[in-house]
């Protein structure tokens, strides 16, 4: 990792600190680590290992996004609250961008996990960030969005989760035509495109959207 790089996670974390009105060193207690780690991590010169990042992030509600890319808010809402206390999920959010399917091996990693009210998960606990206006407005960009990896049957007007090459995961309308599926985008400035049955990997169909999360 380059130093650069270690100091942008840095400087999240003494922004963190900051955030959170402590000093380094009760920073450091809160996570089980001494004071000059945490001194080299604010100053660029170590990078907190992966697992003390995940740490970081549960003990004080941090955001993923925010701490290891510098993106959305810093801290996670607090859904329960928002949601009148509802029992809330863990889902497993992965990456977009990849070959295969993300489930299809015992050993990959979520880039984030986030918690959601049960009512809205339900038992679909996998899903993706959006990122892109190509679905706009029935998707906005930042939405996370869940997948029944078991259900890839096409049905007409069915959105579902896509693995298209060069492009990696998306979230397109599909509309069943004779011998042919049409992908479709709702944002009207993007264009779609048919797939022959014939010739439809079998690994396009990640499975069929369950659920949208996002702010409108």
């Amino acid at each position: 990792m380059k130093l650069n790089q270690n100091n942008e996670i840095g400087k999240r974390l003494k922004l963190l600190r900051e955030a959170l009105d402590l000093n380094q060193e009760d920073f450091g207690k809160g996570i089980g680590k001494s004071l000059n780690t945490v001194l080299s991590w604010e100053s660029g010169r170590t990078r907190p290992p992966d697992p003390f990042l995940k740490v970081i992030e549960k003990i004080y509600n941090v955001s993923p996004r925010w701490l290891r890319r510098g993106l959305g808010d810093m801290f996670m809402p607090d859904l329960g609250s928002v949601f009148g206390g509802d029992q809330l999920v863990e889902v497993k959010i992965w990456e977009l961008a990849g070959a295969g399917n993300p489930l299809a091996s015992p050993e990959a990693d979520p880039i984030e996990k986030i918690t959601l009210p049960s009512r809205i998960v339900r038992k679909f606990t996998n899903g993706f960030r959006v990122e892109g206006d190509s679905m706009y407005p029935t998707i906005v960009n930042g939405a996370y969005v869940g997948f029944d990896p078991d259900d890839k049957k096409v049905v007409s007007n069915g959105i579902y989760c896509l693995h298209l090459p060069y492009e990696g995961y998306v979230e397109k309308r599909l509309e069943i035509k004779p011998n042919e599926v049409i992908v479709k985008s709702d944002n009207k400035m993007v264009g779609d495109y048919s797939v022959s049955v014939g010739d439809m990997d079998p690994n396009l169909i990640v499975g069929r959207v369950r659920w949208v999360f996002q702010n409108v």
